[in-house]
């Protein structure tokens, strides 16, 4: 979808623009009717945060912010995404929020979208535009894929040992679920039930749901080719530090939401990201790593006795590597 300023209003709203659509989309986000309490949203660097953080707005109409720009005790914003701790953005405001929506992506894929995202900022590419070549995502792998696959286990754990599934404190949801036709638009439902759950929050109807996660999950059916690359200081995503490019992306009423910006997360369907795709590929050591990893969070969590919706996520990866090192072990 694609928003723009309304001339109308002074207030600090924008106009999403819904047609064509065959569901009502909220027409104007705004500040809410009373003080909120924002929930934190969670993710692994190239796990699709962008494409869930205009999800929780067109669910509710709401404004979503991220921890970089925004304290989360402001008492407008909906959602908070954040990377915390893999990268250090908790929010400064966040004292009363008890609320969390972790966002999980498999490994396989999460890692090989944050060395593209490294990748083009340290070429000054825009961001969203260009795979990382096989031999950057080689050199990148080999030297930080240990940090990197214990960061992915670190900021699971994190979320999940912070914050109580069992009091509605936490839910988990999966990149790989809302992607897929089938199952995206009850992982929508899901997590718009839970956004509900907030004081002073109200979502769109349930027969709504299927529509709004069409319009955001395959946005490129309805955006064309008009993207915004370059801000209004004419610097280009991959001339800014990332801190820049979230101020930019959050820049209170002036952000432009352009068809669908271009975003820190990765977005396997309708990803912008032009020429061949790469078939980016870890070593079996590797993968027998990432393997043993999710093996181990499985076991941990199982072991608790109420972490059935993580723990069959974790399984669903845990059956995606598996088939990857029969692979390798057959070449």
């Amino acid at each position: 979808f694609s928003s723009m300023e309304n001339p109308g209003d002074n207030n600090s709203r924008r106009i999403l623009n819904t047609t064509p659509i065959e569901c009502q989309l909220p027409q104007i986000l705004q500040e809410p009717d009373q003080t909120i309490i924002p929930v934190y949203a969670p993710s692994y660097p190239g796990s699709g945060s962008g494409m869930t953080h205009y999800l929780y707005e067109a669910l509710t109409g709401l404004e979503a912010g991220n921890s970089y720009n925004n304290r989360g005790d402001e008492g407008i914003y909906v959602a908070l995404r954040t990377h915390y701790p893999v990268l250090y953005n908790y929010a400064k405001g966040a004292s009363k929020m008890d609320r969390c929506i972790l966002h999980l992506r498999n490994p396989l894929y999460a890692l090989p979208s944050y060395a593209s995202q490294r990748f083009e900022h340290i070429n000054d590419i825009p961001s969203h535009t260009q795979h990382a070549p096989l031999e950057f995502w080689i050199q990148w792998r080999d030297k930080n894929f240990v940090k990197e696959i214990k960061n992915w286990a670190k900021h699971m754990q994190y979320w999940v040992n912070n914050y109580d599934n069992t009091q509605r404190k936490r839910i988990v949801i999966s990149y790989e679920h809302l992607i897929h036709e089938e199952t995206g638009p009850e992982e929508t439902a899901f997590i718009a039930d839970f956004l509900r759950e907030g004081d002073g929050v109200s979502t769109v109807p349930p027969e709504n749901v299927p529509c709004v996660w069409d319009r955001v999950v395959n946005y490129e059916k309805y955006a064309g080719n008009n993207r915004k690359l370059i801000n209004e200081g004419g610097k280009t995503r991959g001339m800014m530090d990332e801190e820049e490019q979230h101020r930019w992306i959050d820049d209170g009423d002036l952000r432009k939401l352009s068809s669908r910006p271009n975003d820190l997360s990765n977005l396997a369907v309708g990803s912008t990201r032009g020429g061949d795709k790469v078939e980016y590929i870890f070593t079996r050591h590797q993968l027998q790593t990432i393997s043993d990893i999710l093996n181990m969070l499985k076991e941990k969590y199982q072991a608790k006795g109420n972490e059935d919706r993580l723990v069959k996520i974790l399984d669903e990866y845990l059956v995606e590597v598996g088939e990857k090192l029969r692979e390798a072990s057959t070449e």
